[in-house]
């Protein structure tokens, strides 16, 4: 076996290092339900574990007599939290030869990976590996994104029935099921599949949703002809209509349905002021990457990586759209 280069050379941490975080744009194609979650970036902390406190109903207060000692005491007392343990999320492991990378990257000569790091250019191996990084980062998110979506279908409230279409009448039920809940959060939106998007344009454009008057009320996402970065369709009812991807929806039943949800929108770190959503990730940074030379390959072993946890943090915060997946 040939001698490989470890990561415990300078050069090697040196390079790990400074790629140590890549910046992503804020929307990609398949990261939509993602983007509605709260987020929480403990890179720093101790520890690997985040706990979100979810604060009980007391209920309403008894009677009292004006006068008379009051007798009933309660505790104030917060509800079991909600705890997400951080784990190597995502993962994946590319070996790049250096012919490939001199093919890619003809203005650069012959490429030499591991003399280019052993000589501390660090910029110029940068960009010579950023394509192969985009391209193993997608993945990863893909994995991040996937792992959102499956919770779609764990909220206990739903809306819509198993078999048949998602239609105009099964969003007006969600809305009053989720006024029902009482949630916190009033600023509300739909995630829907692809083919609840379809079912809910059928059903509005060929009999107006079985509503008189139907067709009067926004629902911009009719006229919509593409979908934004981030999944966004239009608006709905006054509510933003997000489409996450069709390859990543999540299916129930025997695979008889589909799930998307009318959820709360999550905003920032719910326990330093930021809008409690449905769901939450907590994260350690975003993408890590490292590149190691390997004589064996010649070329580098290149790694991308995420530390995350996702999981659903109020259960009054969501209504699950439960329709058929075809």
């Amino acid at each position: 076996m040939a001698a490989e280069t470890t990561p415990t050379t300078n050069s090697t941490r040196q390079l790990a290092y400074a790629l140590g975080r890549e910046a992503l744009p804020p929307n990609l194609p398949k990261v939509v339900v993602a983007n509605l979650a709260n987020d929480d970036d403990i890179l720093g902390q101790p520890t690997l574990v985040k706990q979100y406190a979810v604060e009980s109903d007391l209920g309403i207060a008894s009677g009292g007599t004006y006068g008379v000692d009051i007798t009933t005491n309660t505790e104030l007392t917060y509800g079991s939290a909600v705890q997400i343990t951080i784990t190597e999320g995502a993962l994946i492991r590319a070996t790049i030869d250096d012919t490939s990378l001199s093919v890619e990257n003809p203005g650069n000569g012959e490429i030499n990976m591991a003399d280019l790091i052993a000589s501390g250019n660090i910029a110029l191996a940068r960009s010579i590996l950023q394509p192969s990084i985009n391209k193993l980062s997608a993945p990863c998110m893909e994995k991040w994104e996937d792992d959102h979506a499956n919770l779609l279908s764990g909220f206990s409230n739903s809306a819509g029935t198993s078999g048949n279409p998602f239609t105009a009448a099964d969003a007006f039920s969600a809305v009053y099921v989720y006024d029902t809940l009482e949630a916190v959060t009033e600023e509300t939106a739909w995630m829907l599949a692809p083919v609840q998007t379809r079912d809910l344009t059928l059903d509005i454009a060929n009999n107006g949703g079985g509503l008189p008057g139907i067709a009067s009320v926004d629902a911009s996402f009719l006229q919509n002809n593409g979908l934004a970065p981030n999944g966004f369709k239009g608006t709905f009812l006054g509510r933003p209509v997000y489409q996450y991807s069709h390859s990543l929806r999540t299916l129930s039943d025997g695979d008889v349905n589909v799930n998307g949800a009318l959820m709360a929108i999550g905003r920032g770190k719910p326990d330093e002021g930021g809008q409690l959503g449905a769901i939450a990730h907590a994260r350690r940074g975003l993408l890590q990457v490292r590149i190691e030379p390997s004589a064996q390959g010649r070329g580098v072993i290149l790694v991308v990586r995420m530390e995350y946890g996702v999981a659903e943090v109020r259960d009054t915060h969501a209504v699950r759209l439960r329709s058929k997946a075809t």
